[in-house]
């Protein structure tokens, strides 16, 4: 993860920080943002690393040694939770800096960044080829591609965040700096949802690569993506122009070995051929 994708899901986390009303460790907004924090930190970070291991630390709550039947600790839980709080909200600030002056931007760099880079990968499928789209996301991340730089609804980790609205989350994924896997199948055709994004992913994502499931062929979608180079998704040949793309868009360098790529492309390609069976 470059340390672009690091401020983004940081700033994330003060974002969304906004969400928590009430000053108790046990509310359940509370609980839900603590969560996304020690999920960041450790996507970020590292679990062996001093800033979760500093995260770790922080209770929310006053630590009771003795508990009587007439105790009331509530002012001093009060008063740990917003010290933990106001500490772990300015810890984030002070990551995000320490990584700004990291990577300065001249004001070149910066159009050149915000104009043409790609780093999310949207993948819009319908819900009924999540097994298709598995064996997609396994091919992703072996070409190199990170699980936090691909958004897909149908995998806990890879879509929405719980209490998340749903519209609004497809609308930000669908930027563009993201590039668009449509899996076109009979299924996608079938879903109101999934034209929908189609339609949205034309106007706000950079680029879009149609992968046709069969029984379909790249002649069935001709005239709905007349513009767009697409393949059918068990083409091996095809999948090795797919891996070269992916790598190129995303400046992956610690590419897999072509005999490493082979094994794993058949593998996937054998899979999907008993599925589409």
């Amino acid at each position: 993860m470059n340390n672009q994708e690091k401020i983004r899901q940081l700033k994330k986390l003060i974002e969304k920080s906004e969400m928590v009303k009430v000053e108790s460790s046990s509310d359940p907004d509370f609980k839900q943002w603590k969560n996304l924090v020690e999920r960041t930190f450790i996507k970020v970070f590292g679990k062996e690393s001093t800033e979760f291991e500093h995260f770790d630390a922080l209770l929310f709550h006053y630590r009771v040694f003795v508990i009587t039947s007439s105790s009331d600790y509530s002012s001093d839980h009060l008063r740990c939770f917003r010290r933990d709080f106001k500490m772990l909200i300015g810890s984030i600030e002070e990551y995000i800096q320490e990584l700004e002056e990291e990577t300065p931007l001249s004001l070149s760099e910066e159009f050149v960044e915000t104009e043409s880079s790609i780093n999310k990968l949207f993948i819009s499928h319908a819900s009924k080829d999540a097994e298709v789209v598995e064996e997609i996301i396994e091919l992703l991340e072996a070409i190199g591609v990170e699980s936090n730089q691909i958004f897909c609804t149908s995998f806990e980790g890879y879509g929405i965040e719980l209490g998340e609205n749903f519209l609004d989350a497809i609308k930000n994924e669908l930027s563009s700096d993201s590039m668009v896997l449509f899996v076109l199948s009979k299924n996608f055709y079938a879903s109101p949802v999934c034209m929908c994004e189609m339609g949205a992913a034309w106007v706000l994502s950079k680029e879009h690569i149609p992968l046709v499931v069969p029984p379909l062929s790249y002649s069935d979608i001709k005239g709905v993506l007349p513009l767009t180079q697409g393949m059918v998704l068990t083409d091996a040949m095809k999948l090795n122009s797919f891996k070269e793309k992916i790598e190129k868009t995303f400046n992956i360098t610690n590419k897999l070995s072509f005999s490493t790529w082979e094994r794993k492309r058949d593998r996937v390609c054998n899979r999907l051929d008993k599925v589409l069976s």
